[in-house]
Order: C-alpha cells, then structure tokens, then sequence
C-alpha cells in the first residue's frame, strides 16, 4: 500500500471517529457546557497519547522541533481544537448536528485555496472535481437530516458553524508545514497537551467542573470513549495530512456526515429518506474519483 491510500484511508477513518464523536458530544452537552466537555475530552486525549508514545515508542521527537514549528503547531491546535471544535459543537446546539454539518463541511474549499496560495499545493481537475462530487453528495445527506429536525434556524449558529469551518481550514494548512520534519505522534504529543491548557485557562471551563465530578458512572465512560475516540481522530488526521496531502485530506475526512446517517438509523431510530441515499451514493463516487 503506497502512502497516499494509506493517508486517504486515515481520512476516511477520522470521518468515522469524528461522526462518533459529535454524537457522543451532542447527547453530553444537554447536561454540560460545550467548553468544559471539549476540555475533558482533549486532557483526557494528552494522557492517553502520551501513555502511548510512553509504551511504544519514545519522547525524542520533542526535542527536534524547531521553533518556527512548535509555532504553527500553536497556531494549528488554537484554530482547531479552542475555536473550530468548541464553536461547532456550539452550533449543533443552535442548529441542529445535521444543519451545523452541512455549513462547517465547507472547511475543504477553505483549505484547499489557503494550501494553494500558501503552499503551492496544486488543486488538479481530478481533486476539484472528486472534491465538489464528495461535499454536494454530503450537502444532500445532512440537508435530509436537517428536515427531519425540530432545530429552530439561527443566524447566531451559521455564524458559528462557518466560524469552525474558516478555523479548520486556517488549522490544516498550518499544520502541513511541521509534519515535513516530525510524524503524526510527535505532532500530536505538542498540539493536545496545549490545547488542554488553552481551554481550562477558560473560565467557562471551570463552570461544568463540579457538575462534571458528580456525574455518574455512564458519563464518565462516554467520556472515556470519546477520548479515545479523539486520540484515534486527531492520529489519522494528522496521517492523512502528512501523506495524502491538505485538498483529498480534508475532503475525505469531511465525509463524516455519510457515517452519521447510519448511526441515527440504527441508534436513533431515523429514517433515511430517497434523497439522503443519493447523496451517499453521490459523495461515494467522489471518494472514488479523488482516488483514481
């Protein structure tokens, strides 16, 4: 298997992860602020990383990070995971999961034109037009998702929802230039542990925290899986950066949307209307033309 599958199946991976992951957050934060719940995932993340780089590998990555790196690396996980994943799981509050999906999918169009300006990555007839085919066949798959949902419209939401999109896409970009020198792990081992720290530095953090510490049993092991789902996400989307490059990246790993219906049928009890299985059949052939 050459590099590029291996980066395009990470994607499609951290798709499912990150289907999972917006379901578990979304059944959590009726109870808890979307900050304090982002915050616990992420620390929780760090520990797990670094309990694995522990066992298998090593600590020495860390010292080769140059300066200029271990800034982009800053830059990355503040727009990522401070702004992008707190303000979208704000949305789907706003607007519903499948409304909120449908606007903050659009962060591949965002990083795929900041990767051409700024690292002359170059955008083909083939990624353009697999890119368009995979995002309006998700267009079609979370817009039947959102009719179905009882989510008022809110103007405060899109802007939130486009908010995560622009964070994400500014993220990816910034996180290409450090994986030229360092793997997944390492890139990962420098982003989590900051963002934890960013985030409880939040005073909206600290508001959940006791209500957090009273939780019982079952909440405590959503939290656990979506850790661990987190640490698996965030490992094969920065893999999938790395190797399959920004623009088929953060195309395949927006296909979240396409696991996300299955599981409402099965977990939710939603039905799946004509439409929504055009648009999975759609954004299959999208997948299948970016890889060609």
């Amino acid at each position: 298997m050459d590099l590029a599958t291996l980066g395009a199946l990470c994607a499609l991976g951290s798709a499912v992860a990150w289907a999972l992951t917006s379901l578990l957050v979304r059944s959590l934060s009726s109870h808890f602020g979307t900050v304090a719940i982002n915050a616990a995932r992420t620390t929780l993340c760090a520990v797990l990383i670094a309990a694995w780089t522990a066992a298998v590998a090593d600590f020495d990555g860390l010292a080769a990070v140059s300066g200029q790196s271990l800034l982009l690396l800053l830059v990355s996980i503040v727009t990522a995971i401070a702004i992008g994943d707190t303000v979208f799981f704000e949305s789907t509050r706003m607007l519903g999961l499948g409304r909120a999906m449908t606007v903050s999918m659009s962060y591949p169009v965002v990083a795929a034109v900041l990767a051409a300006l700024l690292l002359d990555e170059r955008i083909t007839p083939q990624i353009a037009v697999g890119g368009l085919l995979t995002l309006g066949g998700l267009a079609l798959v979370v817009a039947t998702r959102a009719d179905a949902g009882d989510a008022p419209r809110s103007w405060r939401g899109i802007i939130a929802a486009c908010t995560a999109a622009v964070a994400w896409g500014v993220s990816v970009v910034a996180l290409r230039v450090p994986l030229a020198e360092m793997d997944a792990l390492t890139a990962q081992l420098v982003r989590l542990p900051l963002a934890a720290a960013l985030l409880w530095a939040m005073p909206w953090s600290w508001r959940d925290v006791p209500a957090l510490a009273r939780a019982g049993g079952a909440v405590a092991v959503r939290l656990g899986i979506l850790s661990v789902l987190t640490a698996a996400s965030s490992v094969m989307y920065v893999l999938s950066i790395k190797h399959a490059g920004v623009a088929v990246a953060t195309v395949l790993s927006s296909t979240a949307p396409l696991f996300a219906v299955p599981l409402g049928v099965v977990f939710l009890g939603e039905r799946l209307p004509p439409v929504a299985l055009v648009g999975a059949a759609v954004a299959v052939v999208g997948v299948v033309v970016l890889k060609l």
